[in-house]
Order: C-alpha cells, then sequence, then structure tokens
C-alpha cells in the first residue's frame, strides 16, 4: 500500500520531512551567500587583520554543526527509504530512524505509532544525544561537537564486535559525557538536559558491562543484550 493512502499522521510526517530539507537547504544556502558576501568585502579591500579573520573562519565553521548534521542524516534518510515508492510496512522502521536520529520528540514518535511499542533506553539515549546536537546546543563549541558525535557513533556501533579502536572510542565517550554531565550540573543546567545526559552515560555503562561479559563469554555486544545489562543495572528505570 503506498503511503499515500495511509493516515494523516503519515502525510504530517512527510511534511515534517519536507520542512527539515527546507529549512536545512535555506540555512545552507544561508551560509553560502553569507560567505560570497566575506569574500567580496574582503576583495574590495575592507580593513581585516589575517589573525581575526582565521578565527572568525573557525566560528562560522563551528556555528555549521547543526545545520550539516541535519543535511547529513537526511540525505541518508532520504536513500534509504525514499529512493523510490515508500510503503506502510516501511513506516515503522522510518519512524523509529527518524526518533532515534532526533527529528522526531517523544510525543511526535508516540502519535505516529510509537507507543505501540516500549521504547528501549539505547533509543531514548540516541534521540537525546542527535537532539541536542541538531538543536543548535554545540554550534559555537567545536570540542563539545566532536566529542558528542563521536558518543553518537559509539552507541550506533554498538552491535559491532569490539576492537581495540572501538574500546578506546567507548572508553573516551564514557569519560566524556561523565565529565560533561557533572559540569552540566554545575553550572545548574535544566534537568530535562541533565537527566538525558544521565540516561546516556547509564547506557555507555551497560554497554560497558557487556564488553567485559563479551571477552569471559565470547557472546557479541548486541542492542538486545546491552538493553537487558541497562535493564538489571537499572530496575528502577524500566
Amino acid at each position: 500500500m503506498d503511503i499515500n493512502n495511509s493516515s494523516s499522521g503519515y502525510q504530517n510526517l512527510l511534511a515534517m520531512l519536507g520542512k527539515s530539507v527546507a529549512s536545512t537547504t535555506d540555512a545552507l544556502n544561508g551560509d553560502n551567500r553569507q560567505a560570497a558576501e566575506s569574500d567580496e568585502a574582503a576583495a574590495a579591500g575592507q580593513a581585516r587583520s589575517a589573525a581575526p579573520a582565521a578565527s572568525q573562519m573557525n566560528a562560522d565553521s563551528s556555528d555549521k554543526v547543526s545545520f550539516s548534521y541535519r543535511a547529513e542524516k537526511l540525505s541518508r534518510i532520504s536513500a534509504e527509504f525514499f529512493s523510490g515508492t515508500i510503503n506502510s510496512s516501511q513506516i515503522p522502521a522510518l519512524t523509529q530512524r527518524l526518533y532515534e536520529d532526533g527529528f522526531l520528540s517523544n510525543g511526535d514518535f508516540q502519535a505516529l505509532g510509537g507507543q505501540t511499542q516500549k521504547v528501549s533506553a539505547i533509543a531514548e539515549a540516541s534521540n537525546f544525544l542527535n537532539s541536542f546536537i541538531l538543536n543548535e546546543a554545540v554550534d559555537g563549541d567545536s570540542e563539545a561537537a566532536k566529542s558528542l558525535l563521536n558518543v553518537v557513533d559509539v552507541i550506533g556501533r554498538m552491535d559491532e564486535s569490539a576492537t581495540p579502536a572501538q574500546r578506546r572510542a567507548e572508553t573516551e565517550a564514557y569519560e566524556y559525557v561523565a565529565n560533561y554531565t557533572d559540569l552540566l550540573k554545575e553550572v545548574g543546567a535544566p534537568d530535562d538536559i541533565v537527566a538525558g545526559f544521565e540516561n546516556v552515560l547509564d547506557v555507555l555503562t551497560a554497554l560497558d558491562t557487556v564488553r567485559k561479559n563479551e571477552q569471559s563469554t565470547g557472546a557479541l555486544a548486541s542492542y538486545a543484550s546491552v538493553q537487558e545489562a541497562y535493564n538489571d543495572l537499572y530496575p528502577d528505570e524500566n
């Protein structure tokens, strides 16, 4: 069945995607126009020293984190789900992807059918981190952006076999999130932001537990095994 014959919720989903693509394209085009105008001004001989110019360029580059990240994710979603006719059978997977990638809030996800299944702690962690990045929380802070993108990558690859490099990345992700969470508490960040990072930290703790068991049992880590470890470690969260 074609998606166009589905419920209005699916139509709203497509409308939301269209707005995301349009806003991202407009923002990126605006960045390009701004860069062109900057080049023209420099060519006209406006007074500007090399050091401040380099500093401004780095700041502008950092400010584009959320836009480029949004564009990259939308491109991947488009390639996977929109290469042909979309059938209603694909909607659950598309909805799940949009939620984990930070394009849907918990309310949006439930309105589109997500209430039929329990949201895993892993999916919540992925949604929170991606939303945090997409909402421009790290724009202007290239170091935070890089570190949080690494955390997203670690969570996305937890079902792969652990190489030494992957284990280092997981350890660094845990240490960064732990330090970042402590910093947020010190500066009095909103409770929902602190709670989001605490959940990410709990997921990384569960992943570490599974990795250590993996070494002794030989059983490869998976999303299911990490969620099971999470449930055992944090029964009050279930």
